[in-house]
């Protein structure tokens, strides 16, 4: 229930029936004084049905992303409205104007918004005046100033709820981000240590088990009898432990493959209103390339999610031929011209920056961002060192 009521769907639906029971009150009432306006009657109703279709299409092109679609019947509606402030003397047809610099604050900057309300309230007290100026000035002064100060408080209202949305977006974005790269440091973290441990054992317990069997040597040389044998015993023990430990260091220096996947998976839970699908058949032993792939997959969500209007977004990681690939595909065909942003450039500046390379392209299916990156590249660990048999 609480879901329903903080969605968009529920706005729209409330939206749509102020317009329609204003609408059907607003013609009723123009029917029974039918005297004045009967001629004009047809005209009236065909402004209601028209603000009601276009509001109806609106969301719809809101649902769609299509900010072309958007403009054109916010201006339509408009249209209508200030030519039924005009037409019909019943004063809460503001209703209508209410309702429609609501729609414009939910897809134009604040500052727009205060211009179209300006001009929206201006409308309508023009309107007031026209038709009670002769018969009572305070009336239509007074009329316009109360209604106009309810287009204010829903413009506030709006305002303060989309930016309320947008931080949360925002915050969920970047708590998606942060547990991803946790996620990424833990594995660096684990890899460090196995790799400092590693480096103690050979740096003490190496060396001093290389000179503890040279004194071993030495001793098989200089001890007879019964002694000796212990002593060459000692020696293969030693001898066999030292295998051992330089088995235990190789292994522990051994890169462990990063998990990856994990770590896109925690980027894209939990993504309201698209579904993200993962494909992964490769993984990276390097954190650094993990972490320059994870802050491109980030972006490239980013802006699947604010300029696609996609309902399904694919990301793939494969390697062949020595090469990685990451790929990020959505099924928002409504971008057929791309013009990069500060995202894509992102992107670019720093897959290029880092010796790879990132291209993308757009059609009717959708949109698709390429990145490719040498595994040639990976940062390797230096090869341990062999424990040196020091001089007797």
């Amino acid at each position: 229930m609480d879901s329903f009521w903080s969605s968009s769907h529920a706005q729209s639906l409330t939206g749509g029936a102020v317009l329609i029971i204003v609408s059907a009150l607003s013609t009723y009432l123009l029917f029974v004084d039918a005297g004045q306006w009967s001629t004009a009657l047809a005209l009236i109703a065909a402004l209601f049905a028209l603000n009601v279709t276009c509001f109806f299409m609106f969301t719809s092109a809101q649902a769609e992303n299509s900010p072309r679609r958007l403009l054109t019947l916010l201006w339509l509606q408009a249209s209508a409205i200030v030519a039924l402030y005009f037409l019909v003397d019943i004063s809460f047809v503001a209703i209508l104007g209410i309702v429609w610099i609501v729609q414009a604050t939910e897809i134009f900057p604040i500052r727009t918004t205060t211009w179209l309300l300006l001009g929206s309230v201006i409308a309508f007290s023009l309107s007031q005046i026209f038709h009670w100026g002769d018969d009572s000035l305070m009336l239509a002064v007074t009329g316009s100033v109360t209604l106009s100060l309810f287009h204010v408080f829903a413009v506030l209202a709006t305002h303060r709820a989309r930016s309320e949305q947008e931080l949360r977006e925002e915050t969920a974005a970047l708590n998606r981000e942060l547990l991803a790269t946790r996620e990424l440091l833990s594995e660096h973290s684990r890899q460090s240590e196995r790799l400092r441990i590693a480096r103690d054992l050979h740096d003490l317990l190496g060396h001093h088990l290389t000179a503890q069997i040279l004194q071993l040597e030495v001793a098989t040389h200089v001890t007879e009898g019964a002694g000796r044998q212990k002593v060459e015993q000692a020696l293969a023990l030693g001898k066999l432990l030292l295998s051992d430990l330089r088995t235990a260091v190789s292994e522990l220096r051994e890169d462990e493959p990063i998990n990856f996947r994990d770590a896109v998976q925690k980027l894209v839970s939990d993504i309201p209103g698209i579904k993200v699908e993962l494909s992964f058949n490769a993984s990276l032993n390097d954190i650094e390339l993990a972490q320059t792939m994870l802050r491109c997959t980030r972006e490239a969500l980013t802006n699947v999610l604010r300029h696609s209007g996609a309902s399904r977004c694919v990301i793939s990681f494969t390697r062949s031929d020595q090469v990685y690939t990451l790929q990020v595909q959505d099924n928002g065909g409504k971008r057929q011209k791309i013009v990069a942003g500060n995202g894509l450039k992102g992107i670019k500046e720093r897959i290029e920056e880092a010796g790879g390379n990132a291209h993308w392209q757009s059609d009717h299916h959708g949109f698709l961002l390429k990145i490719q990156m040498p595994a040639s590249l990976e940062r390797k660990e230096d090869s341990p060192e062999p424990i040196e048999r020091p001089e007797p």
